[in-house]
């Protein structure tokens, strides 16, 4: 694992870092309104981008190819090159195969992001929040569409992961009394 996915990955394997950044979504409690949880995630995101040194971007448009208007929730840039080198999506995961087919997507769109950006980022975060307890999402598939790659609707080839690392990071909700939610736990594994 490369030392950024590392670092990413220490710091978003407990809710410390949200906690500590983000304390509405862990502590304060949230409700699941409209994108709020959304919203709150890809700042969370941002704030650790920041943190590591990164320009980061929400909703950052990647350069237009054949295909279709792709933003990621969360671009790093590295200040020094002045590319990206992190893409992060942040999605809604509630155990089922229609969202199984949504982590899916978004993980087609940080494959295309960055075909786009040529290859320059070094980590992909696909990154799922959930509430309650729900089937686990099948990584299998992940690891799959990151070995073959896929074609695009418009008929584009997409290839295979080949030097770029691909993170799994889980948010875990726990539904209080109230109906608000509280982060209680967070994964981050490494996929390739």
């Amino acid at each position: 694992m490369t030392d950024l996915a590392r670092r990413i990955c220490a710091e978003m394997s407990s809710v410390d870092f949200v906690d500590r950044t983000y304390p509405m979504l862990s502590s304060w409690s949230v409700r699941d309104e409209d994108v709020l949880i959304h919203s709150l995630g890809c700042s969370a995101w941002n704030a650790l981008g920041s943190e590591l040194g990164f320009m980061a971007v929400t909703e950052c448009p990647v350069p237009m190819t054949l295909g279709a208007d792709i933003r990621s929730d969360s671009t790093w840039f590295c200040r020094a090159h002045r590319i990206p080198d992190v893409l992060i999506e942040f999605e809604r995961f509630d155990g089922t195969d229609r969202g199984q087919k949504k982590l899916d997507e978004k993980l087609c769109n940080l494959l295309e992001a960055a075909m786009r950006w040529g290859d320059a980022p070094s980590v992909l975060v696909l990154s799922a929040w959930s509430k309650g307890v729900v089937s686990a999402p099948n990584k299998e598939m992940f690891l799959q569409r990151c070995r073959q790659g896929f074609k695009t609707v418009v008929g584009a080839q997409v290839p295979a992961i080949r030097t770029t690392a691909v993170l799994f990071s889980r948010f875990i909700f726990e539904i209080e009394r109230s109906g608000t939610l509280l982060l209680k736990q967070t994964r981050c594994e490494r996929l390739m």
